[in-house]
């Protein structure tokens, strides 16, 4: 293949595979090693704002199609900002909305979808508190072209855009300190 991503496991080199393993001190990753991998899924998560938006506005005229692709497009928006965000956790760098994507996330790909007997899940039960989930309900989620709601919990698109411009800059930030001390290219 002539284009893809290839990181080390620490102590390797991706130049030399053939190279043996150098004694490492340290058992943590550096941050610009993690956040590259962060980066496919920032621009991914803001190409998902997009498109949500796109199908959000399609509402009115098609609302059981335009549900359903709402509810795909937030499914795949939500699992891009928990990778973003569980890899600047990683780094050290938390934000607010940290256990909100999570929630969110394990909500739409998990409670709603592969747990539908399981009641007594403490931690779908607890995640559904969180997001104020009516008790009676397996799920409660609400699309428009600038709001998600799950629950009573509204998530404000522009509250997604805040996130990304913070993860974007954070990520930039870091992988500058990385250039100037050589370790990138």
């Amino acid at each position: 293949m002539d284009h893809g991503i290839k990181v080390s496991k620490q102590g390797f080199s991706v130049i030399d595979l053939d190279q043996e393993r150098k004694n490492s001190s340290t058992k943590e990753s550096p941050p610009h090693l993690i956040y590259v991998l962060a980066i496919p899924y920032l621009h991914g998560a803001k190409i998902q704002v997009k498109r949500y938006q796109a199908v959000a506005s399609t509402l009115k005229k098609r609302p059981s199609g335009g549900v359903i692709e709402c509810l795909h497009e937030a499914s795949t928006l939500f699992e891009d900002l928990c990778t973003v965000s569980k890899y600047a956790e990683k780094c050290g760098n938390t934000h607010k909305f940290h256990k909100l994507w999570l929630d969110v996330r394990n909500h739409i790909r998990h409670d709603i979808r592969e747990e539908l007997d399981s009641e007594s899940d403490s931690r779908k039960n607890k995640r559904a508190s969180r997001l104020k989930l009516n008790p009676k309900l397996q799920t409660s989620i609400g699309f428009s072209v600038d709001l998600i709601k799950v629950g009573e919990t509204e998530i404000r698109i522009s509250q997604i855009s805040s996130y990304l411009s913070w993860a974007d800059k954070v990520i930039s930030e870091v992988m500058k300190k990385a250039k100037d001390k050589g370790q990138i290219k």
